[in-house]
């Protein structure tokens, strides 16, 4: 493909400076598309103070707010705080300074609040490249799916459903991995030797240190692995910030709760002077560095300090088995990265895990059981220890054969759909697919599409709506619950949706306030009920078709009298249904 004007795009995501799964791929992403002959690339890179000259091949604008006015205004208010992390205030004069021809975010999709407002949204072609990792889906995301030229998931779980809401513009793409830089290492014998570990049976993760990382659970299987096979010189190797205490996991106090061998539980420790790295069990922070003696600065990696590319390679040799236990992801790097250098990987069976933890992706899945987070009711995964345990003794016991089998389909899975340069070509492909607004697309894109409030009376807490898509048969038997829903809360207005063809069903039906065109969005309960800082549409909503299947018509944000409508339940038919 040639193009006679290049195409100019500017990403913003997590500066590619620093050391998180997102900065890797803006880096790897920004390093690729600079090649391309046909695309000029421009950063605004979030967690870097807004100024030019970041020292990149390519033009980059830091993203936080340095301006003394702004950072006066934000003082104090955590929710303005939190959006110019993501250059909220900044991104409207960097798009302004630097024109580009196609806006591409790259962050979680709460990144991105209400830029469908931003002056230039309809003047240029918009691109989100977000994570989603749980169900229900984010209603952020059904929101500004229609208001992008294109949205890209990182995982196909979170395509799949958005695509049975009904969002067709959605499309997965991969984070990217350089896959140059992981792979198996033929002295990787001499690297563990190095680091004590060249008779040890060496379980490996990496990670960032937040909540949604299953530490306890993985302490647990590891501990269980232990107990039950006893022969097995078994170290656990965790790659992350162990002092990240505040918003992650205390570590050590876990070790010490679950009474598991602290020198069996390692760490590593990089020099914050001179870069020299070491493995060894946890021995507190701010230690002086053994090489180049330096005070106080030999500690575990934090988000903006930790090994490069090479050395993680080299610690990912150091492993027999990769464990990454979750409650869920947007896609996880380091599953990749670890396939990549040849590694079998256990992965939990949820979320982003299904591109990840089957037989022919090189992966052993992780079983788990369901809970719900609180507040936004997601279903989350908790990883079994004793699945966990079962599955790491399943690799000790494995063959040669069997585990070059697996480390080879795991080379194979990453190299073909996860690479930079596979990952590269189709954002490409997407970016020079998309049409470019003109004046006249541009007034219709800037008339906001009619919201559901739009077709709805009084209050929210004043509106119940009870959703039947079809058929004509359950259309009409449902209508046998109106008179029991209507005596049971008899000051609130009754909405049925149904698809257009069936509405004709429900006319003149005394207990219905009024019908409503079906649309797929409707069966997601956080935007209808509403959640957090979305105050929704309807007190209750009600999904009589998905109740037996996805159970969320029973959660209605914990609140007992609307967990009710059980026909078979004496005491609900004694208390509400008619005479």
């Amino acid at each position: 493909m040639s193009h006679s004007k290049k195409l100019r795009v500017l990403i913003h995501s997590n500066h590619s400076r620093l050391v998180t799964g997102f900065g890797k791929n803006a880096r790897n992403i920004l390093l690729a598309l600079h090649k391309d002959p046909d695309i000029e690339v421009i950063e605004a890179g979030n967690g870097v103070k807004h100024k030019v000259n970041l020292a990149t091949p390519w033009e980059s604008y830091g993203t936080h707010p340095s301006d003394p006015n702004i950072l006066e205004q934000i003082k104090g208010d955590s929710q303005k705080e939190r959006v110019a992390q993501y250059g909220f205030y900044t991104i409207d004069e960097i798009v302004e300074k630097c024109k580009p021809d196609v806006y591409l975010g790259v962050e979680d999709i709460w990144a991105f609040p209400e830029y469908e407002k931003k002056p230039w949204w309809n003047k240029i072609n918009k691109v989100l490249w977000t994570t989603l990792d749980s169900l229900p889906i984010l209603d952020q995301a059904l929101r500004m799916e229609p208001l992008c030229d294109k949205m890209l998931v990182w995982a196909s779980f979170a395509e799949e459903e958005m695509k049975r809401l009904g969002h067709k513009n959605v499309e997965t793409l991969h984070g990217a991995v350089d896959y140059s830089n992981f792979k198996p290492l033929e002295n990787r014998k001499e690297i563990r030797q190095r680091f004590n570990l060249d008779d040890s049976y060496v379980i490996g993760f990496v990670f960032k240190n937040q909540l949604r990382k299953s530490v306890p659970n993985l302490l647990q299987g590891f501990k269980k692995f232990k107990e039950q096979n006893k022969n097995v010189k078994a170290k656990l190797l965790l790659h992350t910030d162990w002092s990240e205490i505040h918003s992650g996991w205390d570590i050590p106090r876990y070790i010490k709760e679950m009474n598991v061998n602290p020198n069996d539980v390692l760490s590593t420790y990089v020099c914050h002077s001179c870069d020299f790295y070491y493995v060894s069990h946890y021995q507190g922070e701010d230690k002086n560095c053994p090489k180049c003696k330096a005070e106080k600065t030999f500690k575990t990696k934090t988000s903006t300090k930790g090994i490069g590319e090479v050395e993680l390679n080299e610690l990912y040799n150091c492993m027999d088995v990769y464990c990454h236990p979750f409650t869920s992801g947007g896609q996880e790097l380091p599953i990749q990265e670890a396939k990549a250098a040849g590694l079998i990987t256990l992965v939990t069976e949820y979320s982003c895990g299904t591109d990840s933890c089957y037989n022919h992706q090189g992966g052993i899945p992780l079983e788990w059981n369901e809970y719900r987070e609180p507040q936004t009711q997601f279903i989350k995964s908790s990883t079994c220890p004793d699945d966990i345990a079962r599955k790491l003794k399943q690799v000790y016991e494995m063959d040669d054969v069997d585990k070059w089998d697996l480390s080879t389909k795991a080379i194979k899975h990453v190299k073909e759909n996860f690479s930079v340069d596979v990952i590269a070509k189709k954002l490409k492909n997407i970016l020079f697919s998309l049409k470019k607004p003109t004046k006249e697309e541009t007034k219709q894109e800037n008339a906001q599409p009619p919201s559901l409030e739009e077709f709805l009376d009084g209050e929210v807490k004043d509106r119940i709506l009870l959703v039947m898509p079809e058929s004509a048969g359950d259309v009409f038997m449902v209508t046998s619950l109106l008179p029991s829903i209507k005596k049971a809360y008899p000051d609130k207005d009754l909405y049925f949706a149904t698809k257009k063809e069936y509405l004709p069903i429900l006319q003149g039906n005394e207990y219905i306030h009024k019908t409503l065109e079906y649309a797929p969005q409707m069966e997601n309960l956080p935007l209808m009920e509403g959640r957090l800082g979305h105050k929704g549409y309807f007190e209750i909503c009600f999904l009589p078709h998905v109740g037996t299947q996805r159970h969320l018509d029973y959660l209605h944000q914990g609140d007992a009298d609307k967990i009710m409508f059980d026909i078979h339940s004496k005491d609900y038919n004694k208390k509400y249904a008619p005479n």
